[in-house]
């Protein structure tokens, strides 16, 4: 790779703001890659005014590509497509230019009651649930920024995105507001507690976003959180708290939650005592519902504090309950106690002592909790009893995995890689290894990172085409991107050209697959479609990664891929890395996730 080649696209040609875009961006990168060919000097030899050059022209590069974004985003046909770009470059441009940020809000407003007029023409019965929860995941972006902005945003843009469920839809948007307002109180507490006493009013259970709202009131205004406390406890006393509609597990909850707080004096015993003993009243009386009973035994410390006369009526009654259980309903409370204790021999005497039954069973799960702790010889002494011998193996393999990852995360990688050696398939210890070599590059050890690379290339080396190698391809590309980023190239460029062709295919055989559409005309789906999810986002992860290093080459490669709506959010997220903003959490998917599918869709080659 050795130049930046600019395609003018007629798409590119009919907006010349995109093209005055792409012409700055593509002189600015082409300054920055011929900096990264030139000799570089140590960092005691840096000159301090030079590297702030640098950093100004990556930012200016950044910048510019994300102008180019979205202006580009603009020419998308599909609402969805604008709106998955224009959320996650929301934050970016918030923390630069907060009235631009505002705009495109706004246009977003736009795009959904687009997206829904749009829904009338389509007969697939997933549209309508995938873009109200698209729309949920673009407020709580905007609300990472702006609370009081996402109210606004929720309120223009309800009507855009209804499920035809009303009445799950007015439970979802009162969710929403009460997470809302526990933001809000971060800055203005006060008018959280007005939003919080406006929520009371509504008939029907009590929402358990009440609790956090609650809790993030009283951590910044005390006497609001008392006032608040007060007005949720008279709502639950006026509620019949044993009735199918009632809110017997939120009120326990929320003494559970005050609990752990009463001891610093700000929570007003008063009013505890008052909810524990609407509780108490409650569970003891007659016509209570016999298996409500267990959710009572963890607050049993809870009665001692703030009910200590209805105490020990409550532990007679449990004792009651739990003597009058079968054998086998014995042996499960027998195996969550044990499990909550986290005590192996616990567990292993809940094996032991379950009747036949259900024995086999509970040794699934205590096989599957040594291995989840990656105790290796406890897990392999229970797995042995397990009849199935895929489960067995499966088992096994968990708990050799995490066996690893604990010896990594203790700064053992010799052991971790050792234990690495019995992972199968072999993409998956390829996996693991780039994995164990990123960390041992935080470490500092970049000499036994490089081995595992190695090992890892090695592997992937001699395997047939297909998803599983994609996905462990682009893991290792990732971790050579921390070490060697010119190690990484190559193997973004394989995966690059791999992409190309089955999205070839893909577009041609996308309306005969038995699973989730990828495509709506003719043009990728960013926000929920399987293809993006699984193969264009860990692409997309991947290269930006190399932008942490190397941003020429990464936003070559993030030229590379076909279509121009992949490119786009290719390029945001490489422009998101190059000005070193995190990337949001709704936009995080998993290397190796969502590839079984993809191995009945195609070869790639």
């Amino acid at each position: 790779m050795s130049l930046i080649t600019l395609q003018i696209t007629p798409r590119c040609a009919r907006f010349p703001h995109i093209l005055l875009a792409a012409i700055t961006l593509a002189a600015l990168c082409a300054a920055q890659f011929a900096e990264s060919q030139s000799p570089q000097p140590s960092a005691q030899q840096a000159n301090p005014p030079e590297a702030e050059k640098d950093q100004l022209a990556r930012r200016q590069a950044a910048l510019a590509m994300l102008d180019l974004v979205l202006a580009g985003a603009k020419s998308l046909s599909l609402p969805q497509n604008r709106l998955a770009i224009e959320s996650e470059a929301f934050p970016l441009l918030w923390n630069r230019n907060e009235s631009q940020a505002r705009a495109l809000v706004t246009e977003m407003v736009g795009d959904f009651a687009q997206a829904a007029s749009r829904l009338q023409e389509t007969p697939d019965p997933n549209s309508r649930p995938s873009l109200r929860q698209q729309w949920q995941v673009v407020l709580r972006t905007i609300a990472q920024s702006d609370p009081e902005l996402a109210l606004s945003f929720l309120n223009t843009s309800r009507l855009s995105v209804q499920s035809g469920n009303p009445e799950q839809d007015e439970v979802e948007e009162r969710r929403l507001r009460l997470e809302l307002a526990a933001q809000q109180a971060a800055h203005d507490p006060r008018n959280a507690l007005r939003a919080a006493e406006k929520d009371l009013q509504t008939p029907g259970d009590l929402p358990w976003e009440l609790i956090n709202l609650l809790a993030q009131v009283a951590a910044k205004d005390p006497e609001a959180g008392t006032q608040l406390l007060h007005d949720i406890v008279a709502r639950v006393r006026s509620t019949d708290l044993s009735s199918p509609n009632g809110n017997f597990n939120f009120a326990l909850n929320l003494l559970n939650s005050q609990a752990s707080t009463s001891n610093n004096g700000t929570t007003p015993e008063d009013t505890l005592h008052t909810l524990a003993d609407s509780i108490a009243s409650t569970a003891l009386n007659p016509q209570f519902p016999a298996p409500m009973l267990r959710t009572l035994q963890a607050s049993l410390p809870a009665f001692e504090q703030f009910a200590p006369s209805r105490a020990q009526a409550l532990r007679q009654k449990l004792a009651e309950y739990f003597q009058a259980l079968t054998p086998e309903q014995k042996s499960w409370d027998q195996f969550s106690d044990a499990q909550a204790s986290g005590d192996p021999n616990r567990l292993l005497a809940a094996v032991e002592q379950s009747p036949e039954d259900v024995r086999s069973n509970i040794s699934q799960q205590v096989a599957w909790q040594f291995a989840n702790n990656g105790d290796l010889p406890r897990a392999r002494q229970v797995a042995e009893s397990l009849t199935d011998p895929v489960q067995r193996e499966q088992v096994m393999q968990q708990a050799l995995r995490q066996s690893a990852w604990n010896a990594c995360n203790q700064g053992d990688f010799a052991a971790a890689r050792q234990l690495a050696q019995q992972i199968t398939p072999e993409e998956d210890r390829a996996t693991l290894l780039a994995q164990f070599a990123v960390n041992a590059v935080g470490a500092l050890q970049e000499a036994i990172a490089q081995e595992m690379l190695e090992e890892a290339s090695g592997l992937l080396a001699s395997r047939s085409p297909g998803a599983s190698l994609f996905a462990a391809q682009l893991q290792v590309a990732q971790a050579f991107a921390r070490l060697k980023p010119a190690r990484a190239v190559p193997l973004l460029e394989r995966s690059a050209g791999q992409l190309q062709q089955v999205l070839a295919a893909a577009v041609e055989v996308d309306a005969f697959l038995p699973f989730q559409r990828s495509f709506e005309g003719g043009e990728l789906i960013l926000n929920s479609g399987f293809l993006f999810n699984s193969l264009i986002q860990p692409y997309v992860q991947a290269t930006a990664e190399l932008a942490n290093y190397d941003l020429p080459a990464a936003r070559i490669l993030a030229d590379r891929l076909p279509l121009p709506e992949a490119r786009l959010m290719a390029e945001l997220s490489v422009a998101r890395t190059a000005l070193g903003d995190p990337t949001p959490a709704a936009a995080q998917v998993s290397l190796d996730g969502n590839v079984v599918g993809l191995r009945q869709l195609i070869s790639m080659r």
